[in-house]
């Protein structure tokens, strides 16, 4: 199922992030994991939590194990090394450290389950990533933490799988309306604007700061300090109106509150991002922004090739399995939306129109 997408497209790295715990991240990165083994497609794991524990530290259910075949390369902490019962080979020193001890390239010399623990940070799971590459891997598949959506960046992975269930809301209005924001923001368009006297892309790239940039072709550099843009953009609007503002950081509820809130001034004024994996708002935020602005692109877009969801919770509340796919790819559209325990795929072709759709409609 996954794999087939992956291989076609020649993707050499995955994420899997979630939404909330327990929706069913792990057990769909071992659905692909076995999709691999079964097909002896040579794989590296890593992660950005710590994952394969047999209970949940928070809520002490069960959770998923992870099963690794003989041959796997692993990204894994000393500690979580000395604890397995998978015999792993150390092959290099990553030379980075975490909580858990030094991090080392590992390669299984048996088969079972393993706990995993790499490191937090997107960009030393980039350099790991390279070197698990380098010693022939023709896949790695990062199990992100909790929240942790920068590992889906397309700096860090070629393509990444959301997971979303009813872990995150008992109410299956509130999880489709959460989840359909969530992968509105990781699959914003690209800048592209023809009619522009000069590239904007070019523009961001010589700079780490925040960026208002006017209609009549003035770039002023903003202060670093979320909390004094709205001077500062109040300041730039009595000079002269604005085409472009770029975050380079994370975007939050109070940004897109001033854009509603000043929405007759800001009306032709587009939000730049990075990706969709800055931006860090209330679904409610984010609806009634696409219904009262809505401009907003990115410069390096998010590849999300897929949707899974886990009907049941360990709270004990669940859902229609049909049901609750079908109405998350509606909603959603143009996305696979799979739950690989039930084996079902659903796939809306038609791509809900962002500037103008207002989810309170489901």
């Amino acid at each position: 199922m996954f794999l087939d997408t992956i291989t076609k497209n020649g993707y050499q790295s995955i994420s899997f992030i979630g939404m909330a715990k327990n929706v069913g991240k792990t057990t769909a990165f071992n659905y692909l994991l076995k999709e691999c083994f079964q097909n002896d497609y040579p794989i590296g794991i890593a992660s950005l939590g710590r994952d394969g524990e047999r209970k949940d530290l928070i809520f002490g259910c069960a959770k998923p194990r992870i099963w690794i075949e003989r041959g796997t390369l692993a990204a894994v902490a000393m500690e979580t090394i000395s604890q397995n019962s998978v015999p792993l080979e150390i092959i290099e020193d990553t030379g980075y450290s975490s909580s858990l001890g030094q991090i080392y390239i590992t390669k299984a010399k048996g088969s079972g389950y393993v706990e995993i623990a790499t490191t937090p940070s997107s960009q030393k799971m980039g350099r790991i990533i390279k070197l698990m590459k380098a010693y022939g891997a023709k896949l790695i598949i990062v199990d992100g933490a909790l929240d942790r959506v920068s590992s889906s960046a397309p700096d860090i992975t070629d393509c990444t799988i959301l997971a979303t269930g009813a872990s995150l809301h008992p109410d299956m209005e509130q999880v489709i309306r959460k989840t359909t924001a969530r992968a509105q923001q990781l699959t914003l368009p690209t800048l592209y604007d023809p009619t522009s006297s000069f590239n904007i892309n070019e523009v961001i790239d010589r700079t780490q700061s925040p960026l208002i940039i006017g209609c009549e072709g003035l770039v002023v550099a903003m202060g670093k300090e979320s909390l004094s843009y709205e001077s500062q953009l109040l300041g730039f609007l009595k000079k002269q109106s604005i085409k472009y503002l770029y975050i380079n950081g994370a975007v939050v509820d109070g940004l897109l509150n001033f854009f509603i809130a000043n929405n007759w001034s800001l009306q032709n004024t587009t939000l730049i991002v990075k990706n969709g994996s800055n931006i860090l708002v209330n679904h409610l935020t984010w609806e009634k922004y696409l219904k009262y602005h809505g401009n907003i692109n990115v410069t390096k877009p998010i590849n999300l090739i897929a949707i899974t969801c886990n009907s049941t919770s360990h709270k004990g509340d669940t859902f229609a399995p049909e049901i609750f796919t079908e109405r998350l790819s509606r909603s959603i559209g143009g996305i696979n939306v799979v739950d690989v325990v039930m084996g079902i795929t659903e796939r809306n072709e038609v791509q809900p129109n962002l500037k103008n759709q207002c989810i309170l409609g489901l």
